[in-house]
């Protein structure tokens, strides 16, 4: 039982590096904040651009990136 709650931990911690280098990866000009037109580059990212700008402000957040 204690390996699969490790194993289970190390992965969820690995899934979370994994957005926080995604996000970067759309985060082109290192602002900290994901555009539209950084977005464009993924048909599935601009899709969903508008359900996860959650504050309106026509950007993305990490936070909410990772929502």
């Amino acid at each position: 039982m204690n390996k699969l709650m490790i194993t289970a931990v190390l992965m969820m911690a690995s899934l979370g590096a994994h957005a926080a280098s995604t996000f970067s990866s759309f985060d082109k000009n290192d602002d900290g904040f994901i555009s539209k037109s950084e977005a464009a580059v993924s048909s599935q990212l601009s899709k969903d651009f508008g359900k996860l700008d959650s504050n309106g402000d026509g950007k993305l957040s990490e936070q909410e990136f990772g929502q």
